[in-house]
């Protein structure tokens, strides 16, 4: 088959609209609008998803293009052609956009004080729409093509190698994202509750890498020399296939072989509520024991009033006494003193009589 396809949908004078851009936007929208749905389903802020969107397209641009350039226009810095720097759109690499997504995400979730893992599960259920978009976009723009071949279903692309039969690889990778979009969606809709967190996100990654590492057999060398038995998108996927294999299977915490911990059985669930209403039977308890040791002290308190007012009123009684006694004395003595001279005063008239 012979591809000449245009790869510039319009052509503006100042700007070109091309096909791999269209391709590029389709996979950032449905990959948003999947991002926020990920973190509904995981009960994280759904309105992180438009600030996430943002940066991890800026970081996913802005380190794609720069790993490329170290990686496979090395010549750039030491020709000091500094203007290339800053030609964003031309030269993307796959393994620094995943460098650039994870960067935003760790300083994203510190941040924001949330879960690394249930982040990068949430935004890998959303990049992985560019995958295949992305390579979609590679074959619009005959770019990234494969090895001279006589397979049946070779492609001439003609606007760069004319009369030359090479391997669609770009095709090849762009199924194998699809594959891998399907593979996400069902992981993600039904097993995600199986999974632990980060499982998903270590899973896809190791398969993506491995897969790239395999296609890159049949890719046309880019910056090695073709004697070496590499190329330098095999060298670069080797410590990500390392990394996220191992993690994948023998991670403590993010395994795909570990299930998450499943809830507690129906039996299990019921000993723990009739515990947790045992434990609150005996604060309520508690605090009936303490309402009523209050009330008890409360009648101590009551009876003692009682008791010192009684004293009291005994006391009082006593005063009273006392003083009424005091005041009935003085008049009893005014009496007598009275009497005494009455009585005198008659016995001396009765002798004055007797006299006579």
């Amino acid at each position: 088959m012979e591809w000449n396809f245009d790869p510039i949908l319009y052509d503006f004078g100042w700007l070109q609209l091309r096909w791999y851009g269209v391709a590029f936007c389709i996979g950032l929208l449905l990959g948003s609008s999947e991002l926020q749905r990920a973190l509904a389903r995981r009960g994280l802020p759904t309105k992180h998803a438009g600030n996430l969107t943002i940066w991890l397209i800026v970081g996913l641009i802005v380190c794609a293009h720069l790993v490329h350039l170290v990686f496979y226009e090395p010549q750039v810095f030491v020709n000091g052609n500094w203007k290339r720097i800053y030609q964003i759109g031309h030269g993307l690499s796959s393994h620094g956009g995943g460098i650039g997504c994870l960067l935003v995400a760790y300083f994203f979730t510190k941040w924001h004080k949330a879960s690394f893992y249930k982040y990068v599960d949430s935004i890998l259920a959303g990049t992985v729409y560019v995958i295949p978009a992305v390579r979609i976009g590679n074959f619009l723009n005959s770019e990234i093509y494969g090895r001279v071949t006589d397979v049946p279903w070779a492609v001439i692309f003609t606007r760069y190698k004319p009369g030359e039969l090479r391997h669609p690889s770009q095709l090849y990778e762009a199924a194998i994202g699809l594959g891998l979009l399907a593979l996400t969606l069902y992981l993600e809709h039904k097993k995600r509750h199986r999974l632990r967190d980060g499982a998903l996100f270590y899973l896809i990654l190791t398969l993506y890498f491995t897969t790239r590492f395999m296609i890159e057999w049949v890719k046309e060398y880019q910056i090695l020399d073709p004697s070496f038995p590499f190329t330098m998108g095999q060298l670069l996927s080797v410590p990500f296939i390392l990394w996220l294999g191992y993690m994948t299977l023998f991670s403590k915490n993010h395994s795909i072989l570990k299930p998450r911990d499943p809830e507690p059985a129906l039996a299990d669930r019921t000993a723990i509520n009739e515990e947790q209403e045992s434990d609150d039977d005996g604060d309520d308890r508690a605090e009936d024991g303490g309402e009523d040791g209050d009330s008890e002290d409360q009648d101590d308190d009551d009876s003692d009033s009682e008791v010192k007012s009684e004293d009291d009123s005994a006391d009082d009684s006593a005063d009273d006494s006392a003083d009424d006694s005091a005041d009935d004395s003085p008049d009893e003595s005014e009496d007598e003193s009275e009497d005494e001279p009455e009585d005198r005063s008659s016995d001396k008239k009765r002798r004055q009589k007797g006299r006579k």
